[in-house]
């Protein structure tokens, strides 16, 4: 059985990454130390730390490193640009010079962004333009750089899923911000309104459980030195999203527009194209937009 190092283990996509690795794989989930989760199985990495990285892939020796560790907010980038920096650029570096040293033919799946085609758009490529808008773009797309470099030592494969959402995201993304506020509203404990920025914003929002297909099928089939998108080659409106949490609240509630909210370099449609990862895997995205938007709203009614 193949050992897989996941990186960020501890974090919204990790989780489910984890449990779906277990059955096939000898996993060594890793999370950084002040967020290390109450399981005992997570190993302590920070992966800024250069030492402690080597350290680690030495101990456990894997075949695969699955790299999810990333500062991944767009508005969080902008307000720290050297921890966005350090944490994905020279993390990534950390990784993969301590796969390099452990002198074997190791895989390394890294999982890029959609952000990296800054210039938005319906049915985008591979091979389309890249214009980078944060720093978490410029960070991400400097990653997949060194990832290249390192290609002559190990077979490191790209991957730039769209977005995805589902129970367990954090809460400043927008499907979470929605669905915590109406699950508050339903107990009374704030009033009908919920406040927004730019609603016409499209975006593919899949559903986590099945982007975690993909990345499990990615491990094994994917071609090193390749690029791929996860893509479900369709996109929705965070208005269209908005039309279904109404139909599934038990209270109804107005929308405010909060022009503080509206990032001014917004991309307004960023919608991918995925066939040439779904042709060579096979992999679908099975999950419909409503029980995405319905599992996450009964996530937060269960928490609030």
């Amino acid at each position: 059985m193949k050992t897989i190092l996941a990186t960020g283990s501890e974090g919204f996509v990790g989780s489910y990454l984890i449990e779906a690795l277990e059955e096939d794989y000898e996993v060594v989930p890793t999370s950084h130390p002040l967020l290390l989760p109450s399981k005992e199985t997570h190993i302590p990495l920070d992966i800024i730390n250069a030492e402690m990285t080597q350290e680690v892939l030495k101990t456990h020796n894997p075949d695969i490193v699955f790299h999810l560790a990333a500062l991944s907010s767009v508005s969080k980038s902008l307000r720290d640009r050297p921890l966005t920096y350090s944490t994905n650029i020279t993390g990534t570096v950390n990784l993969l010079e301590a796969a390099r040293l452990l002198n074997k033919r190791v895989r390394f799946v890294f999982v890029s962004t959609c952000e990296v085609y800054g210039d938005g758009g319906d049915k985008i490529r591979e091979t389309n333009n890249i214009t980078l808008k944060s720093p978490y773009a410029v960070s991400k797309y400097a990653a997949e750089l060194i990832c290249q470099d390192y290609q002559a030592d190990i077979d490191c494969v790209i991957l730039r899923p769209f977005n995805h959402t589902g129970p367990g995201q954090a809460e400043h993304f927008v499907m979470p911000t929605i669905a915590k506020q109406i699950a508050e509203i339903e107990k009374g404990k704030r009033p009908p309104l919920i406040e927004l920025g730019n609603i016409e914003v499209e975006r593919e929002f899949m559903n986590v459980q099945d982007v975690i297909n993909a990345y499990t099928l990615a491990i094994e089939k994917c071609k090193p030195e390749e690029i791929y998108n996860i893509s479900s080659n369709k996109g929705h409106s965070v208005a269209a999203a908005l039309a279904i949490f109404k139909k599934l609240s038990k209270k109804d509630f107005e929308i405010k527009i909060d022009p503080s909210k509206i990032r001014k370099d917004d991309i307004d449609l960023l919608i991918g194209n995925g066939r040439k990862f779904s042709r060579l895997t096979k992999w679908k995205p099975k999950t419909p937009f409503t029980k995405t938007i319905e599992d996450i709203l009964n996530y937060w009614r269960a928490k609030i």
